[in-house]
């Protein structure tokens, strides 16, 4: 059985060679020029790039001849499908997925709305990645991830400039510069793979603070086989979350860190720290 998701999943790159997971890249398109996400351009290439942009970055939806093309290939393998893409209210990638799994008519597909965003989706994959290493059948890895679809993997954002807000017309100007000035760090989260504000803090030191409090409350520590970290340029901080989190909770599961990609990069910017978990 193979595992196939879009480059918006945000997965580390060890995971992927690990479980020889199949990324069907997004594009991303910045001052004219396009990129295949993870492909063309790392992340790393993305924020440097991103900085010096005169205009917002674009993210464009995978199409359904690239889930075609990959589907294809892993069926003449004789071998089973399980997709998991990015939150359809949020991109028509996953409706692409659902359109290439008409056009090879194969009932060996199995296609998963992640209802979430980066590594929401990743969480999802990660746990299925598993469950096929176990020998887990489709159905049976269908039936844990379906539950998990319905606003129960937590993302909790904190923006460190609404800069690229700004840019990207999601936030007033007048409110982004208030901001800046005062240092308030809007803390967001997802529900149904759209993003909400549900709270702030003033300066970055308090962000690791919010979090272990948020999490204190919100995380259901036994039924989260891992906690997944991810940050857009900023890993030192991601790895002090890590340790203030490993010493708060005895934490002695796994922690997978990666970096934000294009897609939720391209509105937050550099200085994001991010974290996933199951809710209670």
């Amino acid at each position: 059985m193979r595992l196939v998701v879009d480059s918006s999943s945000d997965l580390p790159k060890e995971i992927i060679e690990k479980h020889n997971i199949h990324v069907v890249p997004l594009t991303v398109s910045i001052d004219g020029d396009d990129y295949q996400d993870g492909v063309d351009i790392t992340s790393t290439e993305f924020y440097a790039r991103l900085e010096n942009s005169i205009n917002a970055p674009k993210t464009s939806q995978v199409v359904p001849e690239q889930f075609i093309e990959a589907f294809t290939k892993i069926l003449n393998e004789d071998e089973e499908i399980i997709c998991i893409t990015i939150g359809s209210a949020a991109s028509g990638t996953c409706q692409s997925a659902f359109l290439a799994k008409e056009e090879v008519d194969s009932e060996r597909i199995s296609i998963i709305d992640s209802n979430g965003l980066c590594m929401g989706t990743g969480y999802l994959a990660i746990i299925a990645a598993n469950m096929i290493d176990q020998g887990k059948t489709r159905d049976e890895i269908v039936e844990v991830l379906t539950p998990l679809t319905q606003n129960k993997i937590e993302h909790l954002f904190c923006v460190d400039t609404l800069e690229y807000l700004k840019k990207g017309g999601r936030i007033r100007a007048s409110k982004a510069l208030v901001a800046e000035i005062l240092n308030i760090k809007p803390v967001l989260n997802v529900k149904d793979a759209l993003t909400e504000t549900i709270g702030k803090v003033r300066g970055r030191k308090k962000i690791i603070p919010y979090y272990l409090a948020h999490i204190e409350n919100t995380m259901d520590f036994e039924a989260s086989p891992f906690l997944s970290v991810a940050h857009s340029v900023d890993e030192p901080f991601a790895l002090e979350f890590i340790q203030a989190f490993r010493e708060k909770f005895n934490w002695e599961k796994p922690i997978y860190i990666s970096e934000l990609g294009a897609t939720i990069g391209t509105h937050a910017g550099p200085g994001v720290l991010a974290t996933f978990y199951i809710k209670k």
